[in-house]
């Protein structure tokens, strides 16, 4: 099949009002290895959207020449619900406003279960045939799901796209950070070509954050059944999520530049046939993620940072301090923000003025901080 634009529409959520979702198709339905890149899940976070562009044009040369090997899906621009969320010019696009509200990353279906109970008794020694009847059921019950909201046809949608691929690619950015990915750990060597060739300097490593995301709902259903099935059932799909450094960092350079690495690393898949690209050298440190210190702020104020994204820091050094504003005692009025953990400061908050008590930044440490909860990793239902 050659290279194809495809729309789908969603739920129309109220009179006159129609969104749609654009995909792009590379390569034949149904080759493997299969890989589903999307952007823009969440609404507010876009150097994804013109990476995504960038590898789009590298993807139609690919065609052309007849190099695609597997098949390919790009969603550039993943969630129009949270686009359209546009309130006197700022576009808060992380947490939908209808649908009873919610993080647009969280909560997706947990289908694993119903899987196992559906495909249990058809599991036999041949893990190929095994991975087969699994997609299968999953597509099946994902075409189940409901789609009654214009939020539940987003996400049947994005699944019924992305949950029989072998690999699922979900971009997304931080406030201000380095690049860096969230990762299964069980993923962590598949992965680490694609964070290379991305000059990634940080790996999150995490097994159950409890935040039921996206990447995670393409994985789950694997999880779940090697629980009981080990090597019968193969990973039949494994995801992460790239954090594409920060909201502001979006240019032409840097979007060509990590599209590059993209497509040097579907060269590395076999996904595209060609020439392999040599990765740069390495920098890249894998960190538990209930070992990551989210640093709060003690207090309302105008937060200023002492050390850089991409600094290492050390337990019980100052990182920054936030000015409360309201303080009689101007003189000392400043609050520390105080460094629990060794490691590297690799994201924070990009507006200055905070509240009391929210994460403002982030540092990624080896050792598990007794305050880290397993489950409950992530924060913002």
């Amino acid at each position: 099949m050659p290279y194809q634009i495809m729309t789908h529409n969603l739920p129309s959520a109220t009179f006159g009002t129609s969104r749609l979702i654009k995909v792009h198709h590379f390569g034949n339905v149904g080759a493997r290895p299969k890989i589903y890149l999307q952007a823009g899940l969440h609404a507010d976070e876009w150097p994804g959207f013109l990476v995504l562009n960038e590898l789009i044009k590298k993807l139609k040369q690919a065609e052309e020449a007849d190099l695609i090997v597997g098949e390919i899906i790009v969603v550039p621009v993943a969630n129009p619900i949270g686009l359209a969320q546009n309130f006197h010019g700022y576009i808060p696009g992380r947490f939908a406003f209808s649908d009873g509200g919610g993080n647009f990353n969280r909560n997706w279906p947990r289908i694993a279960e119903k899987i196992e109970h559906c495909v249990r008794h058809d599991i036999e020694n041949d893990p190929a045939r095994n991975v087969e009847r699994v997609r299968k059921a999953i597509m099946e019950e994902v075409m189940n799901l409901p789609e009654t909201t214009e939020l539940q046809g987003l996400r049947k949608t994005l699944m019924l796209m992305s949950m029989d691929a072998d690999e699922v690619l979900d971009l997304h950015c931080s406030g201000e950070a380095c690049m860096h990915a969230y990762v299964a750990q069980e993923f962590e060597s598949h992965f680490e070509p694609l964070l290379v060739h991305l000059k990634a300097k940080v790996g999150l490593s995490e097994l159950e954050t409890g935040a039921a995301s996206f990447d995670e709902a393409n994985v789950d259903v694997w999880r779940y059944l090697k629980k009981s099935f080990a090597h019968l059932v193969p990973w039949g799909c494994r995801s992460l999520t790239l954090e594409l450094r920060g909201e502001n960092d979006i240019n032409q350079e840097m979007a060509r530049d990590d599209a590059a690495a993209l497509f040097a690393y579907l060269i590395d898949r076999h996904i595209v046939d060609g020439a392999p690209v040599t990765p740069p050298e390495s920098e890249l440190e894998y960190f538990p993620l209930d070992a990551m210190d989210l640093v709060k702020a003690p207090c309302a104020g105008i937060v200023c940072y002492h050390k850089n994204i991409g600094d290492r820091v050390e337990e019980g050094e100052m990182i920054g301090e936030v000015v409360d504003l309201m303080d009689d005692d101007v003189e000392n009025s400043a609050q520390p923000l105080i460094a629990r953990t060794n490691g590297i400061l690799f994201a924070r908050l990009q507006r200055r003025l905070v509240i009391c008590g929210e994460s403002i930044a982030k540092i990624a440490g080896k050792e598990h901080l007794a305050f880290r909860e397993i489950g409950r990793l992530f924060e913002d239902k």
